[in-house]
């Protein structure tokens, strides 16, 4: 029965959590030097923390690799989160 606790306080432990795949995808990005610009804002860094909008886009893999190559995207993106922090 240990060993079943254990195993399950680990796989809990261990469980990316929304959180930490936010603060990678942020990580990511900031490879971009417009995201950096906007990061630097604090209003904008805000709304990239908190907002759930922002936050959905930003937990999913495929809308980051979007946002990051194609540049339409990263504008929809910017604009998104100015419209946001208003």
């Amino acid at each position: 029965m240990d060993e079943f606790k254990d195993l399950l306080s680990y796989s809990i432990l261990m469980r990316p959590t929304s959180y930490s795949k936010l603060k990678l995808a942020i990580e990511g990005l900031t490879s971009e030097e417009w995201f950096r610009d906007l990061y630097k804002v604090s209003s904008y860094n805000t709304v990239i923390w908190k907002n759930k909008e922002i936050r959905k886009i930003l937990l999913d893999s495929q809308k980051v690799k979007m946002i990051k190559k194609d540049q339409k995207h990263s504008i929809q993106f910017i604009n998104l989160v100015k419209e946001l922090a208003k």
